[in-house]
């Protein structure tokens, strides 16, 4: 529930944040679909929260949503402008540093500090792992991370899906871009299974709806997506709403726990 606390924020800053707020998950549409795997976040009590990881945290969406279940949530970015918002956002939403905080920080760089091993419940590697060459490497990062028994939860492009196929979609190097276009279950599920962890559950997001909604804001929207997206929001989500019965399933998502030692 929102509070109605804030800190040092303008009334516009505050008219900013709201709007942003009431278009959670974001102007990028597909969240919308793979939002959906809030509902899996692992439940937590104020004398037990959920400690939670959020994996490129982005605007703080999943951060807050783990935290509505009783989690306290570590989100990382490797963008000082990202964190920069996540803390306004943090701010407006009346959350304390203990229950959200935000770190410019790398994966790699968490998981090289030992005091950092097992220190969490739950890691959120949302829309990521297709951003990293070294995908085993960050599983095996996370594993060290994750407490016994400890669940990852991964969404990423299904690879087998069509529907973005007219344009460039990897890259060469880490440059914030996809350096693969995503994965297929099985790809996945046996990497996970390579580094140490067991494939629990598995689920596809996606719909007609939010294909052609996709494709209106990137080929008809342009530069403009976000304050388009904002302005014609009503319109969008009753095109999205009237095509949902037929799937169209851009994201995969796998949940994992981690493998006791042998």
């Amino acid at each position: 529930m929102l509070r109605a606390y804030t800190e040092n924020l303008s009334a516009a800053k505050r008219a900013k944040l709201w709007v942003k707020y009431l278009m959670f998950p974001g102007t990028n549409w597909v969240s919308r679909d793979k939002s959906k795997v809030c509902r899996m976040f692992l439940p937590g009590t104020p004398d037990q929260p959920s400690r939670t990881l959020d994996c490129g945290c982005g605007n703080a969406y999943f951060s807050h949503q783990a935290i509505l279940r009783g989690a306290q949530c570590l989100g990382i970015t490797i963008h000082d402008w990202e964190k920069h918002h996540c803390e306004e956002m943090r701010s407006f939403l009346g959350l304390t540093e203990e229950q959200l905080s935000i770190r410019t920080a790398r994966l790699d760089g968490l998981a090289a500090d030992p005091d950092m091993h097992g220190r969490f419940d739950q890691v959120l590697l949302l829309d990521v792992i297709e951003h990293i060459m070294d995908a085993g490497g960050a599983l095996r990062q996370i594993r060290d991370l994750l407490d016994e028994d400890g669940l990852v939860y991964i969404t990423t492009p299904d690879r087998d899906w069509q529907g973005n196929a007219d344009h460039l979609r990897v890259v060469r190097a880490e440059n914030g871009w996809h350096v693969r276009n995503g994965f297929t279950f099985d790809q996945l599920e046996r990497l996970l299974e390579e580094n140490g962890f067991e494939p629990v559950d598995r689920m596809r997001y996606g719909t007609l709806g939010s294909t052609v909604v996709t494709w209106i804001q990137h080929k008809l929207f342009g530069r403009w997506i976000d304050p388009l997206t904002v302005a014609t929001f009503p319109l969008l989500k009753l095109i999205a709403l009237a095509l949902s019965p037929w799937k169209d399933p851009h994201t995969i998502f796998v949940l994992a726990r981690k493998k006791r030692a042998d």
